[in-house]
């Protein structure tokens, strides 16, 4: 398809006017490449790289082209022929398998932020995926969703100090063998810890354990044996014994039947984002709304776009491109000013980053704040 429609929602397009920044732009880019007409320049895979993986142009797309995983999958070709990832690509990779977090902070100090209790695992149905984000960058937040698991009296435990990656930036690289691998080390853990559901305040990882972490493990079917049976191969192909929720899920549960009950009000005119692994990736909108509802005094607007059609806060960018990344925020901040809401509201720790970058580039003073923050807010 030919038609544009991707033009009018891709923030990276919006920012540079650029085709070869739009999903139109990069698959004909791609097109001529697999024709011979096109060299694997480094601007070439510049472009792909530069890509949210939003998913925003796949909902306008008439045709329902899937771009993202025509995205992903030239990521992978790129990464498997040698072809050099980008200069920041390339040091978040070293920090991804020399720390095991894109920040680069030592792998010894996953678990600083936790209670003493909590940083020994054990075993227990629920388990809290805490993520890179909120152990590293904002454990503010990490220690409130203890803290509201604790009220509801939930019996719940961390991998602590054991704690991984989930995988997500590693295969955003498009080194799809690694991040298997380090889904293989994440389900052998929490297999021997009983794990029933994983909970989890990170929209990137939570979009990973709904998609990746269910897919079967090897794809390639299971080789005849002599005895008419089949064996698998070196990877189990049994889907996860777990169920993902994002953590604003599990309390959306609990204030509707009573265990958590919001009782200081909150008089403000709030936007909540759809961030796109919570959103479009993970079909996650309404707990994050029920629980903000929830609270007495709040009052909720809306985006121009919102749900599945909402725009991304640019947060993916901030490693490699930070200044777009922060002008494409500001560009959130100034819809939901002219909404207007007196807050935004996010259930993303990349989202609620770079939105701070967005109001500060905006010149804009709004108060950026995580669900979850609210909603402790309310219960203390």
């Amino acid at each position: 398809m030919k038609c544009g429609h991707c033009r009018e929602v891709c923030p990276v397009f919006l920012e540079t006017g650029h085709e070869a920044m739009v999903a139109r732009g990069r698959v004909q880019l791609l097109k001529a490449f697999l024709e011979g007409n096109l060299e694997l320049t480094d601007g070439l895979r510049d472009r792909i790289f530069a890509c949210l993986n939003c998913d925003a142009c796949r909902i306008t797309c008439p045709c329902g082209i899937e771009v993202n995983e025509v995205i992903l999958a030239t990521r992978r070709a790129m990464f498997e022929a040698g072809k050099p990832l980008p200069d920041p690509h390339r040091q978040l990779r070293e920090r991804l398998y020399g720390e095991q977090n894109p920040f680069g902070q030592k792998r010894a100090e996953r678990g600083a932020w936790l209670p003493e209790k909590y940083r020994m695992p054990r075993c227990a149905p629920l388990l809290l995926h805490a993520g890179c984000a909120i152990s590293y960058a904002n454990n503010r937040v990490g220690k409130m969703v203890l803290q509201i698991l604790e009220m509801a009296g939930a019996d719940f435990t961390l991998l602590g100090d054991a704690e991984e990656c989930c995988g997500d930036p590693i295969l955003r690289l498009g080194d799809l063998d690694g991040a298997k691998r380090q889904r293989e080390r994440n389900l052998a853990e929490y297999r021997k810890y009983g794990v029933e559901t994983i909970i989890t305040p990170c929209a990137g990882c939570l979009k990973m354990f709904k998609h990746f972490y269910a897919e079967r493990v090897d794809k390639v079917p299971a080789q005849d044996t002599a005895d008419g049976g089949a064996h698998p191969s070196s990877f189990s192909p049994h889907l996860p014994p777990f169920r993902a929720l994002h953590t604003l899920e599990l309390f959306a549960e609990m204030a509707a039947d009573g265990r958590l009950k919001p009782q200081k009000s909150l008089p403000k005119r709030i936007a909540y984002l759809d961030g796109c692994d919570i959103g479009r990736h993970s079909g996650v909108y309404e707990a994050p709304r029920a629980v903000l509802r929830a609270i007495p005094g709040v009052h909720l607007v809306e985006f121009p776009a919102h749900h599945e059609s909402s725009r991304c806060c640019g947060g993916p960018l901030m490693a490699s491109a930070p200044e777009m990344a922060a002008d494409i925020a500001a560009r959130r901040v100034r819809e939901a000013l002219e909404a207007g809401a007196e807050m935004i509201a996010v259930a993303c720790p990349t989202c609620f980053i770079n939105l701070k970058e967005g109001a500060n580039r905006a010149g804009v003073k709004i108060e950026i704040q995580d669900v979850t923050a609210l909603l402790h807010r309310s219960l203390k």
